[in-house]
């Protein structure tokens, strides 16, 4: 019984230093505020935290995902798109990771109603892992929502076109009017 409270103290001091050295991390004590700030739905405090821990430490992942998370909150999804990017290069040998990254970008650019963009990350994200079916369902929505936007774009267009036949249409009637008053 002794044996296994020593062993339990041991693996917990090696996971209080590894924490500790994790924490020592240049910028991780921005990240760790920034995870409060948005826990608390402060996601401009949270942004310019993460941002902060970049500025220490470029190579700080976790600022730079959840930065991009923050980013997508705020409606900054341009931002938000690069910094995934950045994210999915940066941890290319993470299989898991990557399908994460590319559902959470497609959710950000989903909400930001960029759907072709949104499509391309859920279908990346599928690629790696074809069992999710939450991004399975996402994809299907953005598809969804795609072809609505392409359809009410093309109203909005037929309705221009019609506006313009007709403006062509009266002034024609009105100069026809004009040369028959003449007569």
């Amino acid at each position: 019984m002794m044996k296994k409270h020593i062993h339990f103290l041991i693996a917990g001091c090696l996971l209080c230093s590894a924490a500790f050295a994790q924490n020592n991390i240049k910028g991780n004590k921005e990240v760790s505020e920034g995870n409060k700030a948005y826990d608390k739905g402060d996601m401009k405090s949270a942004a310019a935290l993460y941002q902060k821990s970049l500025d220490m430490n470029p190579n700080n992942e976790a600022a730079r995902i959840n930065l991009a998370l923050a980013q997508g909150k705020l409606q900054e999804v341009d931002k938000s798109a690069k910094n995934f990017d950045v994210a999915l290069k940066n941890t290319k040998n993470n299989p898991a990771l990557n399908a994460t990254l590319n559902y959470d970008k497609g959710v950000s650019l989903s909400k930001a109603k960029k759907y072709e963009d949104a499509i391309k990350s859920y279908e990346n994200a599928l690629r790696i892992n074809p069992e999710d079916q939450n991004t399975r369902e996402n994809l299907q929505k953005a598809i969804n929502e795609l072809k609505q936007q392409q359809q009410q774009q093309n109203k909005q267009n037929q309705n221009k076109q019609n506006q313009q036949q007709q403006k062509q249409d009266n002034k024609q009637q009105d100069k026809n009017k004009q040369e028959q008053q003449k007569q």
